[in-house]
């Protein structure tokens, strides 16, 4: 019982330091959940570029080869 009193003053800077990391796990799953949405909308992006290039594909791939077409060169 003569110890307790030295076990609080001990106990104030593990909290701080529990405190201090505890906050920098939350900065880091904030900084996590910022980056896999980055990577959803990502992933979101390419899905759709990948689907309009295959269903291009497939329409070109059913005209007769001697169907005139055009490729794109860049704005004009």
């Amino acid at each position: 019982s003569a110890h307790a009193p030295c076990a609080g003053k001990m106990a104030a800077p593990v909290d701080l330091e529990l405190k201090k990391a505890f906050t920098e796990l939350q900065a880091k799953v904030m900084d996590t959940q910022q980056k896999v949405k980055l990577a959803d909308l990502q992933i979101e992006q390419l899905t759709k570029t990948k689907k309009h290039a295959h269903l291009t594909d497939t329409e070109v791939m059913m005209l007769v080869d001697e169907t005139r077409m055009y490729e794109g060169v860049g704005r004009m």
